[in-house]
């Protein structure tokens, strides 16, 4: 078998969310002690994350996929995880009302401006190219 990179990035994801399931499935503590360590540092692993995903960005445009292919792929998996949170929706809902919203703008300020860019890429390809 001949792995490209596209098929080395869906093997790195099949892979976690196997041992995520079968942790879950068969010690969840296990998996909330690693979750609770993993996030005891929200910037850090925020940071982590964005570079990880900048790099995984750029793999995957090196492979010939456009910005504009990525962004409905994102659609996809929006609407997937959306059937997920949606028996969620009250709670979260109301958790974000608990909250002022400048506050979480101030908060997700990296989070909204990447998506931002991402989506003014995706207009430039859309429209301009």
């Amino acid at each position: 078998m001949n792995f490209g990179t596209l098929e080395i990035l869906a093997l790195i994801l099949i892979a976690v969310a196997a041992i995520k399931l079968i942790i879950l499935i068969i010690n969840p503590d296990i998996w909330y002690t690693f979750i609770e360590k993993l996030y005891s540092k929200p910037q850090l692993i925020s940071i982590i994350a964005l570079l990880l995903a900048a790099y995984v960005l750029y793999l995957i445009i090196n492979s010939g996929v456009t910005i504009v292919e990525i962004l409905a792929v994102c659609l996809f998996i929006a609407l997937l995880m959306m059937v997920g949170i949606a028996q969620y929706a009250g709670e979260i809902v109301s958790w974000v009302r608990e909250k002022d919203h400048i506050f979480i703008m101030k908060e997700l300020w990296l989070y909204t401006i990447v998506w931002l860019l991402l989506l003014i890429w995706g207009v430039q390809k859309l429209f301009f190219d």
